[in-house]
């Protein structure tokens, strides 16, 4: 009896034509509202019934090729928190919906997206009398490439420490922002840097601080400006901080107004745990034209037991795929890499590192006009260096003796100036 009443419902649950209220809405609000809303970096809104009615066979097409929900790492690592995408079954809900005629159904038009910081506890800003203008046109670079990011320095004032546990990040031209690599300041360079030219806001230099590279607070992809850490973790950042943006932009043939905000909460729990960095790099890569298989990388040995809870990836438009290992598991993985998409991720549960434990990491490169994203081209001998690392993974990790914590930070920084040498 029961066996028939479950075939039952598994038929009449085959048989029933999805709406835009009951399924097609929460397919959207999940998947694409964090681009496609009113200040996204989205082409266009998908925000009610009409949107994705209107584009409804379009939609289909870009997630079937899997060009949307843009999200390039890999399932081989460890499972990440808010992965984009949608699934084989959602997109057949979508095809079923549409060959249905696109029913509405009973309720709300429009899919609200929520999520971000309400109420924060503490704001940051670029100056709103002093404008940066993203050119129309992009511009040679002096030394290799095209002038495609803008450092700004975002005052913070805080009267005292912050515990912060999560941060968002918005600007006034979220189409023509690619890409915002973070990291607070306290030690005033940014705005010294900022300061040499002050007709122009910002400073066309990386956002790296002395040893802190930029990213180490965080990197954010188009439209996905909240930076949320797992609960019961949270970043110090001492008083009179700065948030320095190293801001990647895209033109779009005009020129737009650029403005950036930061709105910072500090809801730290009782228990939460400070978050520190290691930093896996290459200081330099020296690449022949055409060189479509060129390897790189280092082997790092942890030297506290610490708890890794997520991972920051950097690396240039050369680049082609990286991954990082410790023994035969394979922690964070991305086969096809794109700059423009390289943002924090943080893993569903944090993932033991014992002292001792050696972390292999690796990038390839491809410097030929094989490479779509290549801005060398035609190709040419590639020799880039940086401080930080001209690529690296910056792993956010907690110590699980708290009495670690400087041990480790005088660590990372005795082999971020090591690998000077």
């Amino acid at each position: 009896m029961i066996e028939l009443l479950l075939v039952a419902l598994l038929a009449q649950e085959e048989s029933r034509v999805p709406t835009w209220t009951e399924d097609i809405r929460h397919i959207v609000l999940s998947n694409c509202m964090p681009c496609h809303n009113s200040g996204g970096a989205g082409a266009f809104h998908l925000l009610t019934y009409d949107d994705v009615a209107g584009r409804s066979s379009f939609i289909v097409e870009l997630v079937s090729s899997g060009a949307m929900p843009p999200w390039i790492v890999d399932d081989a690592g460890l499972p990440v928190e808010h992965k984009r995408n949608i699934s084989k079954e959602e997109i057949a809900t979508i095809q079923k919906w549409i060959d249905a005629g696109k029913p509405k159904g009973e309720g709300l038009d429009v899919a609200i997206c929520g999520g971000g910081i309400v109420v924060p506890d503490a704001v940051g800003a670029t100056n709103p009398e002093m404008p940066w203008l993203i050119p129309a046109e992009s511009k040679p670079r002096w030394h290799l490439g095209t002038l495609d990011k803008q450092t700004f320095v975002l005052p913070i004032n805080n009267p005292k420490p912050m515990k912060v546990t999560s941060l968002e990040f918005k600007t006034t031209a979220p189409r023509a922002v690619q890409m915002v690599s973070l990291v607070f300041d306290h030690s005033g360079r940014g705005r010294m840097f900022d300061g040499w030219d002050p007709d122009e806001a910002g400073y066309e230099m990386m956002g790296d601080i002395g040893w802190l590279p930029s990213g180490m607070h965080g990197k954010i992809g188009p439209g996905s400006g909240l930076i949320k850490l797992p609960r019961g973790f949270h970043w110090e950042i001492p008083e009179n901080a700065d948030l320095i943006a190293e801001t990647h932009f895209r033109p779009r043939g005009k020129q737009e107004k650029l403005l950036c905000s930061v709105a910072i909460q500090t809801d730290a729990t009782e228990d939460s745990r400070s978050v520190q960095e290691i930093v896996s790099m290459v200081r330099r890569i020296y690449i022949e034209a055409e060189d479509d298989i060129y390897t790189v990388g280092e082997t790092i040995e942890v030297p506290v037991a610490v708890d890794m809870i997520g991972i920051t990836p950097r690396a240039g438009a050369e680049c082609s795929s990286m991954k990082i290992e410790r023994g035969e598991r394979t922690l964070f993985s991305i086969s096809h890499w794109d700059s423009h998409y390289g943002e924090t991720v943080f893993f569903k549960e944090p993932f033991r590192l014992e002292s001792g434990d050696k972390l292999v990491s690796t990038w390839t490169y491809n410097n030929s006009e094989s490479n779509p994203r290549n801005p060398f081209v035609p190709a040419k001998l590639v020799d880039l260096a940086r401080k930080t690392g001209i690529a690296n993974f910056i792993l956010h990790v907690a110590p699980v003796n708290s009495n670690d914590s400087e041990a480790l930070k005088s660590w990372n920084l005795s082999l971020l100036r090591k690998r000077q040498r």
